[in-house]
């Protein structure tokens, strides 16, 4: 009973010291779930195209070249859609950090430069329209979800710790709920609407608190890869004993004259990843011009639980792949790792595990608040009692 007690009087606190934390990360993360989906859905005339008849996309290179007529900054990277994803734009960004050792103020906008996000049509070339990503509704949301709106370093400390903390709170909460006989388990795995509003706020707080508990730790853990170092390390350590070497070799020196193709580089890159991945859940090209290198990354459908996708370096200059690293060479570690953001949003199971993962962040969100509310409720009674006994 003293354990109990103990477990009870920690489990409070802890989630009075992080709750507040818990509470914005939660709510923001629901947002941040669908917030592909929320995008296009607000802003139909940047993603969504028409299909012309008989009329073939541009090439790459066109539309880079479009692109980069909406922006005084250097293209950095490109998003290509999936292959069944035909009537969706071209993005196009241009996007520059401050180094992580030159932070400047306390707030985490002041870490990006600039960041221009440009949708083009890809078959007509026209530029739909252009955003400022640093001033952009869902980069805050996701600024205040893995920092508070604080600097990197600060943010990431605050957070983290609350989210531990909050999983401290999840494994003594269902200590504290477990219970001793079927015909009490029973009971606490219902909740009476019709019961005054202390004991509907106490059955919402331990009830949904067991229903989401599995789906919000494994929230929380793989979350915290983004904060703490220490933690992927160790889920690397674990997997496969040491943490992955994950630089590329820069490209090879060649002759330039000895390029007999007609298209451009990147035209040919892109034919290139077209040729091999007839079927794909879309691309990821990142352009580094100052070592004449583009690291591609092509999202595919693996046929397993996890993400899978390819990775390949290609020379700038003459549009050749010269390294490659593809899901089945990949470690468990790795694979992991790769999976990591969708396991921690849902995607990894579609669109019903979005939903899940929405609907337990909400759940989340709602446990410091009912919590809090129990906690008052003790105090402010037994306060009560004791004016009563003068």
């Amino acid at each position: 009973m003293k354990l109990k007690k103990l477990i009870l009087s920690l489990h409070g606190w802890i989630g009075l010291i992080s709750g507040l934390v818990v509470f914005i990360v939660s709510i923001t993360g629901a947002i941040y779930v669908f917030e592909k989906e929320l995008f296009a859905y607000f802003n139909p005339n940047y993603c969504q195209v028409t299909i012309p008849k008989s009329t073939p996309v541009l090439p790459l290179s066109t539309l880079m070249k479009n692109a980069q007529e909406a922006t005084e900054h250097p293209i950095t990277t490109i998003r290509l859609p999936g292959s069944d994803e035909q009537r969706q734009s071209y993005i196009f960004e241009s996007r520059k950090r401050r180094p992580k050792n030159k932070t400047v103020g306390l707030f985490i906008d002041k870490d990006i430069i600039y960041w221009d996000r440009i949708f083009v049509d890809p078959y007509s070339g026209k530029v739909l329209g252009k955003i400022d990503v640093k001033k952009d509704f869902f980069l805050i949301v996701r600024q205040i979800h893995q920092f508070l709106y604080l600097r990197r370093d600060v943010g990431s400390f605050i957070v983290g710790s609350s989210v531990l903390l909050f999983m401290l709170t999840m494994i003594s909460g269902l200590i504290l709920w477990w219970p001793k006989n079927r015909k009490l388990a029973v009971k606490r795995m219902k909740i009476d609407i019709t019961s005054k509003k202390k004991r509907l706020n106490y059955d919402l707080h331990q009830v949904l608190g067991f229903y989401s508990f599995s789906v919000a730790l494994l929230i929380a853990a793989t979350g915290l890869v983004w904060s703490f170092k220490w933690w992927e390390g160790s889920i690397y350590w674990m997997l496969d004993g040491k943490r992955p070497d994950k630089n590329m070799a820069a490209p090879p020196l060649i002759d330039i004259r000895q390029n007999s193709s007609k298209a451009s580089p990147l035209d040919a890159i892109w034919i290139d990843i077209q040729r091999n991945y007839q079927l794909h859940h879309g691309a990821y090209l990142n352009l580094l011009p100052d070592v004449q290198q583009a690291n591609v990354t092509v999202h595919y459908n693996g046929k397993t639980w996890w993400s899978a996708s390819d990775t390949y370096a290609y020379h700038l200059q003459d549009g050749k792949q010269y390294f490659k690293h593809l899901q089945n060479e990949k470690t468990l570690g790795m694979k992991w790792r790769n999976s990591n953001y969708d396991i921690h949003v849902g995607k990894i199971a579609g669109f019903p595990g979005m939903c899940i993962a929405f609907i337990a962040s909400l759940i989340c969100a709602s446990l410091p608040v009912t919590g809090f509310f129990i906690w008052y409720g003790r105090k402010f009674k037994r306060k009560k009692t004791k004016a009563h006994l003068f």
